[in-house]
């Protein structure tokens, strides 16, 4: 048995997704005419209480479809260096958008508004000739610094800046019923003061593909229009919507227990000196092997070969994240091996010594 922790987006689907998209009604969403997707864009839109949604297929092309609605050459974006948007789609955001990134640099990816005043100074604002500051990004929860939740009321506040300058909010909202559920507040005071945001529908939910967007009809009107563009536009589509819309009414309660897990997992290395484990209450466990002697990707090879799979997150961490298929039998199962790699690590490095 192979316990995959790497991601929650490694799931398969549930016997109840499976039925919903094997009898998916479907319809060419090109034309607009697919019923399934029309469906879950409507339920997200209320769900989330904005006036519109629109399916794409992952959480990297709604960003990208999002800035590319809210941006023109040349204008500038305030996010943290750890946030999706610039860690793995600089490159991209930069092709497309051809957007400037001012960043902050955080820890634990959290900024404020000080931050932001600080950025807005450091270049030229007199003229429109130069960068203009156009959209503010958040990303809650915070993917690269192991799950933590951005606050609401310094979201808002970060928010409310990004208004009296005259820039979008986005949210990056890939896990931001992670965060709701963790905290118990409720989505819409979270999503609320955002222009644009986007969920994925296969990250932690359960659905194979998919994301979703929502925001005020002429931004969402504006981002299917890129969509085309950008080669993402789908005929019959519905049956990865109906995996959505499933998730969306089935999955989203039950992410409690990936949390639980996660905090179980963290729990079982808390005597373990040689690897230290963090936890900041959501779906995401992160280790430090620094003092093994190896790194993160070595790590996780000889955990894959016991039959745990873990992601090396940066320099010298890994990553474990609970999902919908694993069970509370694994976890410990997995913790179990994970300790064993790191004991037989730490004694071959003291018999060197």
């Amino acid at each position: 048995m192979f316990i995959d922790l790497r991601s929650d987006t490694v799931t398969k689907p549930t016997e109840g997704m499976r039925k919903a998209i094997y009898e998916a009604e479907v319809g060419d969403d090109c034309f607009g005419e697919d019923p399934s997707v029309s469906a879950l864009e409507r339920y997200c839109a209320d769900y989330f209480q904005k006036e519109a949604a629109l399916f794409t297929t992952g959480g990297t092309l709604s960003n990208q479809l999002a800035i590319k609605a809210m941006t023109r050459p040349g204008d500038e974006i305030f996010l943290d260096a750890s946030y999706h948007i610039n860690y793995y789609e600089s490159a991209s955001t930069s092709a497309f958008s051809g957007v400037n990134f001012s960043l902050t640099q955080h820890d634990d990816g959290l900024f404020d508004v000080a931050d932001l005043e600080r950025l807005h100074a450091s270049k030229c604002r007199w003229s429109q000739n130069y960068a203009t500051p156009r959209v503010v990004v958040v990303e809650n929860t915070l993917g690269c610094k192991g799950g933590g939740i951005f606050p609401l009321e310094q979201m808002n506040q970060v928010f409310a800046y990004a208004e009296r300058i005259g820039a979008y909010r986005y949210l990056d909202g890939a896990r931001i019923l992670h965060a709701s559920i963790a905290t118990g507040i409720d989505v819409t005071s979270y999503t609320d003061n955002a222009d644009l945001l986007s969920m994925c529908l296969s990250k932690g939910l359960g659905a194979p593909v998919g994301s979703i967007m929502m925001g005020s009809r002429e931004l969402i009107q504006q981002a299917k229009k890129y969509r085309k563009w950008f080669g993402g536009d789908q005929h019959q589509s519905g049956m990865m919507a109906a995996a959505g819309l499933y998730a969306m009414r089935n999955n989203i309660e039950r992410l409690a227990e990936d949390h639980e897990h996660a905090a179980l997992l963290h729990a079982q290395f808390a005597d373990v000196d040689e690897a230290r484990s963090g936890y900041k209450g959501t779906n995401m466990v992160t280790l430090d092997i620094s003092r093994l002697g190896v790194t993160p990707m070595r790590f996780a090879e000889l955990l894959k070969e016991r039959g745990v799979g873990a992601l090396p997150y940066n320099d010298k961490e890994i990553r474990l994240v609970p999902h919908i298929n694993i069970d509370r039998a694994q976890i410990i199962k997995a913790a179990e091996l994970i300790k064993a790699q790191v004991g037989e690590l730490a004694h071959a490095k003291e018999a060197v010594k």
